[in-house]
């Protein structure tokens, strides 16, 4: 399914027939009706199951979330099932993220984020999640942007970073993420879901729980910032349908902390192959 198609079936089951009256909803957990789903024959049936649970109730932002984590997922598995060769990650990757970007691109709070270029303070977070096939894409990525000397650099800032998240004190001074440099993202097209769907309305806020000048690392994500709550939910339904569809396929469709696991994927020059092969390379110090 490309992403033409996709925003078609988005926009088909977005909304409701007028005068409708909503029944009580059906007794499905998150597990079921990922199920349901990911047995989808076709987008009609994703449709469908979709519209079902909007007549039961189901608000309209969460049938889109559906409706993403359904394409995504089943575009991934075909894709995996279909090509054994590393090089179709790259392809994944990109693909998930452009549809992504697609939906985030569609929130109705999209002018009052206050997110723009030269803005890190949450770059400056203890922990960010990425999936494993988010991990050695961007190892691939790197390799292929960034000159000799940019890559030792990051691996610095990279171990800094873990040295740093694994040493007993809890009062250390916060560091950036290792891929920030002149509070730019030198991998900004190709970060992680986690940081495509985190977008502020509130600078002041962000200030406030990451600045750089916050006398310790905070070990919890702070609660007072307040996001563009679709752009949130899309990237998280994203990825989730690539990590069920990498996991169903017999690969590690597992989150792990991102310098951490970038670290690790950096040295090991074959480390998209061995993921594709089925290992789990970031198992242990990770997560």
């Amino acid at each position: 399914m490309n992403r033409a198609e996709r925003r078609r079936q988005a926009k088909a089951t977005k909304k409701k027939p007028v005068g409708e009256e909503k029944t009580s909803a059906p007794r499905l957990d998150i597990a079921q009706i990922k199920s349901q789903l990911q047995q989808a024959a076709s987008p009609q049936e994703v449709q469908q199951f979709v519209g079902q649970l909007r007549e039961h109730g189901l608000p309209s932002v969460g049938g889109e979330e559906l409706i993403a984590y359904a394409a995504q997922y089943h575009e991934a598995l075909a894709a995996l099932n279909g090509d054994d060769e590393a090089a179709c990650v790259a392809l994944l990757v990109n693909s998930a993220h452009a549809w992504a970007d697609d939906r985030i691109d569609q929130s109705p709070d999209r002018k009052r984020r206050a997110c723009q270029a030269g803005c890190a303070f949450c770059c400056y977070l203890p922990v960010v999640l990425a999936s494993a096939a988010e991990v050695v894409y961007l190892a691939d990525w790197l390799r292929a942007n960034c000159s000799a000397a940019e890559l030792e650099a990051v691996r610095r800032r990279l171990k800094a970073r873990y040295d740093q998240r694994t040493a007993s004190s809890q009062s250390q001074s916060p560091l950036p993420c290792g891929l920030l440099q002149d509070n730019t993202c030198m991998a900004y097209e190709a970060r992680p879901f986690k940081c495509r769907g985190w977008n502020s309305v509130r600078l002041e806020a962000c200030e406030r729980a990451y600045g750089p000048d916050n006398p310790i690392i905070k070990t919890e994500t702070p609660t007072t910032v307040p996001v563009d709550p679709f752009a949130f939910v899309m990237g998280n339904a994203v990825l989730n349908g690539l990590s069920d569809a990498t996991q169903h396929a017999g690969l590690d469709g597992g989150a792990y902390e991102l310098n951490a696991a970038l670290l690790r994927a950096l040295d090991l020059p074959d480390a998209t192959l061995r993921w594709r092969n089925g290992e789990r390379l970031f198992d242990g110090r990770c997560r």
